[in-house]
């Protein structure tokens, strides 16, 4: 019973996260430019992906949605930083 409500804490954080992240990310797909500094971008997404990988591997749901929209979103802001 408690770890039910544990994750709905984890999913109402996911969706916050994911509500701070959608708007940037629009605003750069409408600006076409990523004012972000590439380095960041670049550990960012990398970061994400390799937590993507360790949330599969230790099957944490939240966590795989979490990190996979996070290398999704820095993803879409790393083409636009490298497109220029």
């Amino acid at each position: 019973m408690v770890i039910e409500y544990i994750s709905y804490l984890g999913i109402l954080g996911l969706i916050l996260i994911a509500f701070g992240w959608i708007p940037e990310t629009l605003e750069i797909i409408k600006k076409k430019k990523n004012n972000l500094n590439l380095k960041f971008n670049v550990l960012y997404a990398l970061g994400s992906l390799a937590l993507v990988i360790y949330a599969i591997h230790i099957q944490n749901l939240v966590f795989i949605l979490l990190n996979g929209f996070a290398f999704l979103m820095s993803g879409i802001g790393l083409l636009y930083k490298v497109k220029k």
